[in-house]
């Protein structure tokens, strides 16, 4: 930042320059501003602090993300920016009615920071709903556990969505935790989670991260980190329970903390599409690959996905374990 009072970057200086006609402009946090879109608002529940940048007082902060949310027009891309410092409760089912197509979410903190804008689901019921196109949460934290098995705290039902870079916490302890973290239903064509870290602790126990559960296309799930306890042995921290077309899943890392659990489960035998450079591990209480976590498991035995390079070392063994040994057909 500028020390010199007039500069663009201090706080005392004038607004930075809004430049119209151009097609697409660059705004900070790397974030394009899409032609059309503008910046819709500033989310930070302590309101404005001392030394504010120029936003504190244009009268686009506000304190709620609802409240952020009733100014984006539906459609345009326009973005609302979570401030480091928020803290914002998820209470009810479809908590965030003013939701509106094309929305992008974004954290100006960092994913892990203790600081990092934060939403906490604190009733079982509790829900936040893509359920308009092209919604895009970008490097939030997502504190799922706030209230004992959270049922279904956030689902995807609408084309283009995406939930990229976020901290995803599925539980804090056994009495803090909840069921299915994402699930991707009927209607969520092409979305894309990626490069997220879902974790659980203190014996916080889920059924699924991300569940695929309705026949949808395109689904991408890529690059993300997965550090948590599944409910049991035939449930996986991805689970795709329908017969989805052109699956995107690679790239993942996996440990599940349950005896012979599994990474990825696909329990419909007509989804297509590949499943390739993911990588798991976890518990495993006698070091033979029969007790061995499971990278890919099958629910039949007839599969029309592809898959390869799915790879799992069980913990008590020194002995790679590649399941399953090869693609079936």
């Amino acid at each position: 930042m500028s020390l010199f009072q007039n500069a663009y970057g201090n706080f005392l200086s004038t607004a930075l320059p809004y430049y119209q006609s151009m097609p697409g402009i660059v705004t900070p946090y790397g974030t394009l501003l899409k032609p059309g879109g503008r910046v819709a608002a500033y989310v930070r529940s302590t309101g404005a602090q001392d030394g504010e940048d120029h936003f504190a007082t244009s009268g686009m902060l506000v304190a709620t993300l609802q409240q952020a949310l009733a100014r984006c027009r539906s459609g345009q891309g326009d973005i609302v920016y979570v401030l480091p410092g928020h803290v914002e409760n998820v209470s009810t089912a479809d908590f965030f009615t003013n939701l509106v197509a094309g929305t992008q979410i974004i954290s100006a903190g960092k994913p892990g920071s203790s600081n990092n804008p934060t939403f906490t689901w604190t009733a079982v019921a509790s829900t936040f709903l893509l359920d308009v196109a092209d919604v895009a949460l970008v490097g939030l934290t997502l504190n799922l556990g706030g209230a004992d098995n959270v049922t279904a705290p956030i689902t995807v039902s609408a084309a283009g969505c995406s939930i990229s870079g976020c901290h995803i916490i599925a539980g804090t302890s056994s009495a803090l935790e909840s069921a299915t973290c994402v699930t991707v239903a009927s209607g969520a064509n092409d979305f894309t989670f990626a490069a997220n870290r879902v974790t659980a602790t203190g014996g916080a126990v889920t059924t699924a991260c991300i569940s695929v559960a309705a026949a949808v296309a395109r689904t991408t799930i890529v690059g993300n980190r997965f550090f948590t306890t599944q409910s049991s042995a035939t449930t996986g921290a991805i689970a795709i329970g329908a017969a989805c077309t052109e699956l995107d899943v690679g790239w993942n890392v996996i440990y599940n903390a349950v005896e012979d659990g599994v990474g990825i489960r696909l329990a419909d035998v007509a989804a297509t599409g590949m499943i390739y450079n993911n990588y798991a591990g976890g518990v495993d209480a006698g070091g033979t690959v029969a007790n061995a976590l499971k990278c890919v498991s099958f629910a039949g035995a007839t599969q029309i996905t592809r898959c390869f390079e799915n790879r799992s070392n069980d913990e008590g063994s020194a002995t790679g374990v590649i399941a399953p040994a090869a693609a079936t057909t």
